[in-house]
């Protein structure tokens, strides 16, 4: 099974759905700034998308700020990060992860990749792919995963 992993797309999707197509997706994790565009891809894609709002989505618009989803045998969190700071510190996300008891978390909002596992937790975040910070290149995160097997890298390009 393969997952892609997205963020921070802000309304450019052609580019990342062509880049996409490369791959042949089982699920979208989109971790918001443009919840539409996560369901957009996915439609490109037909894929399925799980996606949340991000800190530039329309506040009473469609999507929620946060969602667990349960793939095989890992619970992921997908948020986007803003409510808990991500800019300054994970800290506060990464204690949020483990109240909640999950494997993963997907986060953006800082347009930079982080790819870490600490303790007994993968904390992703995939950058973006069309408006990356600090000398980082468009990026988004792909999970290889089958029961007992995970395998998440970043895509650069």
């Amino acid at each position: 099974m393969i997952i892609g992993v997205l963020a921070d797309t802000h309304g450019r999707t052609e580019l990342v759905c062509r880049e996409l197509k490369k791959w042949k997706l089982d699920h979208l994790l989109f971790a918001g700034d443009y919840y539409n565009d996560g369901q957009r891809i996915a439609r490109a894609l037909n894929t399925n998308c799980w996606a949340v709002k991000g800190n530039c989505d329309i506040p009473a618009g469609a999507g929620s700020n946060e969602e667990i989803v349960a793939i095989l045998d890992k619970k992921f969190y997908l948020v986007h990060g803003h409510q808990f700071g991500v800019k300054q510190s994970i800290n506060r996300l990464y204690y949020r992860a483990q109240e909640l008891g999950v494997d993963v978390v997907v986060y953006g909002h800082t347009h930079t990749p982080h790819l870490e596992y600490t303790g007994d937790l993968w904390m992703i975040n995939p950058g973006s792919p069309t408006r990356p910070r600090l000398n980082s290149k468009g990026s988004y995160v792909l999970i290889e995963m089958d029961t007992g097997v995970f395998k998440p890298r970043l895509i650069s390009f």
